[in-house]
């Protein structure tokens, strides 16, 4: 098979990754906002470039770590729809018991903790899991993601002189999506780009098109290959571009978030892509999104109909009762 055989194959299985994460993010708003789904979302709709861009380039034994909005990276890294499901559901086959939900999802299956509630907290985490790679010496790296503004607390900071002082295999990843809670990023930090923060820490850091991945992969596989090669992390902001900050809050009207949905909406931009370069056609898109739409309405019917918790469930991994046991010295 040819290079360019194997260039298009790769990027039509990327756009298969945006389609997929789209899907299911997409049907995870409308089912919580329509009441189905209890606990909280926190949707990655509009940002899915980066996870399906990262796991083009990312290995499988290669951890990824993320603040919220993880769930496209889950899904990207090849986890299991069906208990992703049912773990929104709150049900006992889900991947935590239904303990979890989507904001503390984790499998160690696929290398992925794919969000936490406190902000900042996966910038310290990445800083962790990198020094734990380092000590294994295969050549592993750590993605690390999160959103703007948590790079102005000062986990953020601490991660990166840890990680540039001790040389950890890291890829630190801003999603920039202009759109925090309430402010927008030019009311809450005083540099300009975000990438420039990494020259207090001597380590590169660059800025890119966060919607397109091919552009991420093109300046995100060389930072991956450095750590891979012990030189040490990196710094990569990815611009992009959110729809909704929660399952239920539009910051934006509707015509505002449709002008922004033309201009920056991944799928559409690489679907057209892929097109102008013979890559893709219409009927196969088709076919494509059909495919997706049938896999997730399977995942969605796996997870409605599982079993739900029993009360005694509530006392079962608290605590590591038996690792405790075991030590001389507690």
């Amino acid at each position: 098979m040819s290079d360019q055989n194997n260039d298009s194959k790769n990027r039509l299985e990327i756009y298969k990754k945006l389609l997929l994460v789209r899907e299911s993010e997409w049907q995870m708003t409308q089912l919580y906002k329509r009441g189905e789904l209890d606990g909280h979302v926190l949707p990655c709709l509009g940002q899915e470039a980066i996870p399906a861009a990262f796991s083009h380039i990312l290995k499988p034994e290669d951890v990824v770590l993320t603040g919220h909005r993880g769930g496209g990276h889950y899904i990207a890294r090849g986890g299991n729809l069906k208990k992703l499901w049912a773990e929104l559901y709150g049900k006992v086959n889900g991947i935590h018991g239904g303990k979890a939900g989507q904001i503390h999802l984790a499998d160690m299956n696929v290398n992925t903790v794919a969000g936490n509630a406190i902000v900042g907290a996966n910038w310290v985490l990445g800083c962790g899991a990198g020094f734990a790679l380092k000590q294994e010496k295969k050549g592993m790296v750590a993605a690390v993601f999160g959103g703007e503004a948590s790079t102005n607390r000062g986990t953020f900071h601490e991660a990166l002189n840890m990680a540039s002082l001790k040389k950890l295999p890291i890829v630190f990843v801003v999603e920039f999506n202009g759109k925090q809670l309430w402010d927008d990023n030019d009311k809450v930090t005083a540099v300009k780009e975000l990438s420039d923060r990494a020259k207090a820490y001597d380590m590169p850091g660059l800025s890119c098109d966060g919607n397109d991945p091919d552009t991420i992969i093109h300046y995100a596989q060389g930072f991956i290959k450095k750590a891979r090669n012990g030189q040490g992390p990196s710094l990569l902001v990815c611009k992009t571009f959110k729809w909704y900050d929660s399952g239920t809050n539009q910051r934006q009207t509707d015509e505002e978030l449709q002008r922004a949905q033309a201009k920056f909406d991944p799928v559409k931009l690489y679907a057209k892509k892929l097109m102008s370069e013979g890559i893709l056609s219409k009927e196969i898109d088709q076919e494509l999104r059909d495919l997706t739409s049938q896999t997730i309405a399977e995942a969605v019917k796996f997870g409605k109909n599982g079993p739900l918790p029993v009360s005694k469930d509530a006392y079962t991994h608290v605590y590591a009762t038996d690792a405790f046991n075991q030590r001389e010295d507690y």
